[in-house]
């Protein structure tokens, strides 16, 4: 499951959340106020989503869908208190039932530790670690069994992102392939090459590594 439904499953809940706040606050209050509240949060996420630029904002957007999605709902189909009963618990079944698909069914990945032994012991990581140090113009992903099974990925940002940091945020399977997202920043890496090493569980054909910046990385030639 990708961050993009996520936040747009998140949402749906957090309107529901919202919307049973408002009963909380206030049991006279009729449905449409509470819609309305709703509807504002929404509101407010969306202005926040515009704030951030390019990628990171995108994930918010689905959010703030999410949570118009609620009030929606029961302007048409949840006038009635049973109707909205019912609504909210198929949608809180819904998810429930998304995320523990999600959860059994997700690629397992894990960071590698990167090593100081030398190339000539014959391991093949260590050996694409000291070429890419040693030509940092190096950019992108190169993969590598580990054994029959697991895969291991190494990522490379190249010489102008040095003194950068790489951390993995998800890792995802969508329409048959393999989506890892990433997260480049500063911290005075030592490396004239950032570079990170990622194991995986299972990997389809076809592979995309984003970045939070909206960068994709391409499969390196070297």
């Amino acid at each position: 499951m990708n961050i993009f439904i996520i936040m747009y499953l998140v949402g749906l809940l957090t309107g529901i959340g919202f919307y049973a706040l408002t009963h909380f606050f206030s049991k006279e209050m009729n449905y449409k106020k509470r819609i309305s509240i709703v509807a504002i949060i929404g509101m407010l996420a969306a202005v926040g989503s515009s704030v951030m630029s390019g990628f990171k904002g995108m994930p918010f957007i689905l959010l703030s869908i999410g949570i118009f999605t609620i009030p929606v709902l029961i302007i048409v189909l949840g006038k009635k208190p049973l109707s909205r009963k019912f609504i909210f618990t198929i949608i809180v079944l819904f998810v429930a039932g998304a995320f523990t698909f999600s959860a059994l069914n997700k690629t397992d990945y894990w960071i590698i530790k990167k090593t100081n032994r030398d190339a000539a012991a014959g391991d093949e990581i260590d050996a694409y670690l000291n070429e890419v140090q040693n030509n940092s113009d190096i950019r992108g992903y190169k993969i590598f069994n580990i054994n029959e099974d697991d895969k291991a990925i190494i990522l490379s940002l190249g010489e102008e992102m040095s003194g950068d940091n790489i951390e993995v945020l998800d890792v995802d399977e969508i329409n048959g392939k393999t989506v890892i997202y990433v997260r480049s920043f500063y911290n005075k890496s030592p490396e004239k090459n950032p570079t990170i090493v990622i194991g995986l569980d299972r990997l389809k054909s076809e592979i995309e590594i984003r970045d939070t910046d909206g960068t994709l990385y391409e499969k390196t030639i070297k």
